[in-house]
């Protein structure tokens, strides 16, 4: 969604975009795969290509590699001025220690300016690749997340970020963490959402959601006591989106969360189910301290809005191209 965000609004701002789609699975033609991202991510009237085996013999202004996967491709296409990485996590977390980490790492020395989501990877981008970076901040959708007070608000529902095909997401701390509380009789439901959960065998009051759209899962946050929305490599947007709807969120005490979140606008826990479960239930048991959360987390995403990111990484990009073209000139 986020790359198809920022590519509205690139395209908005008047330039002229392409999307260049690499090793389809799904559409068999540039109209299908059109019509899917207008209909399920965002607005998109340039071009689209679909390739395989043979790279595009495409030209322009700026290339921007989106995964570790196109960086390959996009490393072997020379018309263009400038390249950038759009950097929106540590890839190479996402695999054992072995060819394919290697090979990922790899890519964070391809001399592609970086365009990174938020200052943790900004950060590594520069100071462990020595790579030109940017950092822009994941923010979220006004329209859909929003009215942070409900009179409707429950006491003791927790909306937790269930995607467990995920590793990063560490869901299997939030269970662990949940069944430790019900262990000492404390009373609460749960709101699991983010993937189909199955046969989860349980003896607390849980609802499996699967996935919601945005206005289900706004409805979900406005109406929930905590969210709990854990990531082990860079932060989640759902932090943000759930503080928009006025939900106090927990999260694991890492950089990738302290380098984004000041402090007091989230709650930090260490990363075991013991520590978990403390944090819950005494937020559970504290409603001035929900309160202040709340008021904090509504407070610091006010100035965040998806145009604002968009036009920092629009001028990111102007800024590096116009700097090579001049180079070239001299």
């Amino acid at each position: 969604m986020t790359i198809f965000r920022i590519a509205h609004f690139l395209e908005r701002f008047g330039h002229d975009v392409q999307l260049l789609i690499q090793n389809p699975t799904i559409h068999t033609s540039a109209e299908a795969a059109r019509e899917t991202i207008n209909k399920h991510f965002q607005p998109f009237s340039g071009a689209i290509t679909l390739f395989g085996g043979v790279t595009p013999d495409s030209e322009g202004d700026a290339l921007i590699a989106t995964d570790r996967f196109t960086c390959y491709p996009a490393r072997a296409m020379g018309k263009f001025v400038r390249k950038f990485y759009f950097v929106q996590d540590y890839e190479p977390s996402f695999y054992p220690m072995g060819s394919e980490a290697l090979l990922t790492e790899a890519t964070y020395r391809f001399d592609f300016d970086c365009l990174c989501a938020g200052e943790w990877l900004r950060k590594i981008m520069c100071n462990r690749f020595g790579n030109w970076a940017m950092s822009w901040p994941l923010a979220y959708d006004e329209s859909v997340y929003n009215s942070p007070y409900s009179s409707d608000r429950s006491n003791s529902r927790i909306a937790v970020y269930a995607r467990h095909v995920t590793s990063r997401r560490a869901v299997e701390l939030a269970f662990i963490a949940l069944e430790i509380l019900k262990a000492r009789d404390v009373k609460f439901e749960v709101d699991f959402f983010g993937w189909e959960l199955g046969s989860l065998k349980v003896d607390f009051p849980y609802r499996d959601h699967g996935v919601l759209t945005p206005r289900a899962l706004a409805s979900l946050y406005r109406n929930a006591t905590l969210g709990m929305v854990f990531s082990a490599t860079n932060h989640s947007l759902v932090n943000k989106e759930m503080m928009a709807c006025g939900l106090p969120v927990i999260d694991l005490d890492l950089d990738t969360v302290t380098t984004i979140f000041p402090p007091g606008t989230i709650a930090l826990t260490q990363p075991t189910p013991e520590a978990i479960a403390d944090t819950i239930e005494q937020l559970l048991a504290r409603p001035n301290e929900r309160d202040r959360l709340r008021n904090s987390g509504v407070s610091y995403i006010e100035g965040l809005s998806w145009e604002k990111s968009a036009r920092m990484i629009e001028g990111a990009i102007c800024s590096r191209v116009l700097q090579y073209v001049n180079e070239g000139s001299r």
